[in-house]
């Protein structure tokens, strides 16, 4: 880890004891310069993680934290209703079942559930995949928004993971368009060669689409006819989430 990332963080924990720090007081808790300390606040202060008295010239928690931390208890809520349902679901289709969240333009796998007799394991609890080329990404993207979505679609960096990675905004617009019709989408092969995913949205009482949940194989053992029978199973799994999700569970 960094010196300077820890030291962030040191002061975020610190910050997290006391009602309100000042620059000098902070300082002497990280042992460092004063002026160290104040670039330290400063960064915090650009992201919102901390937010200064305008009275007290001291600094205190900022609404980024908040922000932080409903998440975690959103994750958490939704993962304790989503667990049950994504285990019965394995145990239907007989293959790996993970839970996607959207995070920094990324969908952040929060829950995987694998399958004993098939093991697949490339989506992982806690790693990142590209909203581009996974299935729970497209449909975080898919279902997004149009404005959020019109935002992602500007950060991708449409990064070739194989010869079937879609790599120009146009054709993932297609395919996006595809993935709104079908009402579900498919990683055939893009992302990691020889897997191939699908995933459906979940939806908030809003209409929003907040979390996905997708399901992954062995390219060979996906076949057409399998696919047929496995989405019609995860969009009823997705329904019962979704049941949950509408009712304020996990949102």
């Amino acid at each position: 880890m960094s010196q300077s990332l820890k030291k962030g963080i040191e002061a975020l924990l610190f910050l997290a004891s006391r009602k309100s720090v000042g620059v000098t007081e902070l300082a002497e808790a990280l042992e460092v310069h004063k002026s160290t300390a104040f670039r330290i606040l400063d960064t915090l202060q650009e992201a919102n993680m901390v937010e200064k008295s305008k009275e007290t010239l001291k600094y205190r928690l900022g609404p980024t934290i908040l922000q932080l931390s409903e998440q975690y208890y959103r994750n958490f809520s939704i993962v304790a209703v989503a667990r049950p349902i994504m285990e019965r679901l394995v145990s239907e289709i007989r293959e790996s079942v993970h839970l996607g969240v959207l995070v920094n333009n990324s969908a952040v796998i929060i829950e995987q559930i694998l399958s004993d007799s098939r093991l697949v394991v490339n989506a992982k609890v806690g790693g990142s995949e590209p909203l581009h080329c996974s299935s729970v990404g497209k449909c975080l993207l898919a279902f997004a928004p149009e404005e959020q979505r019109g935002k992602m679609l500007k950060s991708i960096c449409f990064d070739a993971y194989t010869d079937k990675t879609i790599t120009s905004i146009a054709r993932l617009q297609e395919e996006l368009e595809k993935v709104r019709r079908l009402g579900y989408a498919v990683d055939d092969e893009e992302l990691s060669p020889n897997i191939k995913c699908a995933a459906v949205p979940l939806m908030n009482r809003q209409g929003a689409c907040v979390y996905s949940l997708g399901a992954s194989g062995v390219a060979s053992r996906m076949t057409d006819e399998k696919m047929e029978k496995l989405i019609p199973l995860m969009l009823r799994a997705a329904a019962e989430i979704n049941t949950h999700l509408k009712t304020g569970i996990g949102v």
